[in-house]
């Protein structure tokens, strides 16, 4: 708000403001901009603001400049050294260099599956808690089971922590971010490419259920009935195009699939299938 208020003003007679350009216009076009909105820019928006703790007007341009893609937007945003939260502010970088060093390979300097699962100790939670995909996600990590020292520090200063208290105190956070529609949306986004390994174009389907298990329970009402007829009817591997499009399926779609357009919608085929089978059962 203050950043909104502080926005030079053209003088008019008497040395008033004039128009948009006053304190209060610019607080006015800022709402109006902030209507114009959908639903998911405006959830991105939000999402933007809670990471960095930038203000609304800053966390739009960044948004708008990168094509909304919230993903990209926050990289760039700390790649060029932005601080306007608590994310980026005290951060020792001894505490931050022990705490890797704690759970760091001594062979490699990197944090490999033993050292992730006695980090998974020490916050609390389980290997296979979903919290541990939104840290990667953070992290930008490039390997399951590797976080390299760049993206383990990467991670740390979006997180805003430089010792284990903090970064337990942020597993709550991280959990919620996973009831949050669009926050969920690039955890998704990123678990798919972060799954692959080199040179896969496409995930097993086994392991796509395990991922559909941890990230869609809050957002697909149809997750048990779409995981047992995918047990039953896909044997092969799932792309990147049907994983994204069964996350619009679960958050766009209404759960009784009144309003899934198999004539001139853009689905793929076994979406297609899936929603003819469910309403086959339903016997409509």
């Amino acid at each position: 708000l203050k950043l909104v208020q502080d926005f030079p003003s053209a003088p008019g007679a008497g040395g008033r403001s004039r128009g948009v350009l006053g304190p209060s216009g610019c607080l006015t076009l800022a709402m109006s901009s902030v209507a114009a909105l959908n639903r998911s820019q405006r959830e991105k928006l939000q999402n933007f603001q809670q990471v960095t703790g930038a203000p609304q007007r800053l966390a739009m341009e960044f948004l708008r400049r990168l094509n909304w893609s919230l993903d990209q937007a926050l990289d760039v945003f700390f790649q060029e050294g932005h601080s306007c939260g608590v994310q980026q502010e005290h951060l020792d970088a001894k505490k931050l260099e022990a705490l890797f060093m704690k759970y760091a390979s001594s062979e490699d300097q990197t944090i490999r599956p033993e050292g992730i699962e006695e980090l998974c100790k020490d916050l609390q939670i389980s290997a296979l808690d979903p919290v541990t995909l939104v840290l990667a996600w953070h992290c930008r990590a490039k390997q399951m089971g590797i976080f390299t020292r760049e993206e383990f520090t990467t991670g740390m200063q979006r997180l805003g922590c430089d010792e284990l208290p903090k970064l337990r105190a942020k597993v709550a956070d991280m959990r919620q971010a996973l009831q949050d529609r669009a926050a969920c949306k690039e955890v998704y986004a990123f678990t798919f490419q972060f799954a692959l390994d080199q040179g896969q174009r496409c995930l097993p389907v086994d392991m796509c259920i395990e991922f559909w298990k941890l990230l869609l329970p809050a957002h697909f009402a149809l997750l048990e009935t779409w995981i047992s007829w995918v047990e039953q009817n896909v044997k092969n591997h799932v792309s990147k195009d049907t994983w994204m499009m069964l996350f619009d399926l679960a958050t766009q779609v209404k759960p009784d699939l009144s309003d899934y357009d198999l004539q001139n919608g853009a689905w793929p085929v076994v979406l297609d299938e899936f929603v003819d089978f469910v309403r086959a059962s339903r016997g409509q």
